[in-house]
């Protein structure tokens, strides 16, 4: 009844068609990944046996590679700023 109930809500107000309940796996995964949720706690959230198999349901758009080379960046940027205040006193 549920799984009914559902449906006609994807079809009927939002208009998609062809969707699985297991397609949301993907979305889980993804949102996981952009929360910054290591891959292995992932894994075992999805009840995978390998690492290949949860890259397969945790890709991402480029967008937030560059965010986390960005975050890298700050942390090395902010690193080398506090070593350099170190080294004045």
């Amino acid at each position: 009844m549920l799984i009914e109930a559902f449906n006609h809500i994807l079809t009927a107000r939002a208009k998609i068609k062809d969707f699985k309940f297991h397609d949301l796996r993907h979305t889980f995964a993804s949102h996981l990944v952009i929360a910054g949720v290591d891959i292995t706690t992932i894994k075992e959230l999805l009840g995978h046996k390998t690492l290949t198999m949860t890259l397969r349901y945790a890709h991402l758009a480029p967008s937030h590679k560059v965010k986390t080379v960005n975050i890298l960046n700050d942390s090395l940027t902010s690193s080398s700023t506090s070593q350099n205040r170190k080294g004045c006193k």
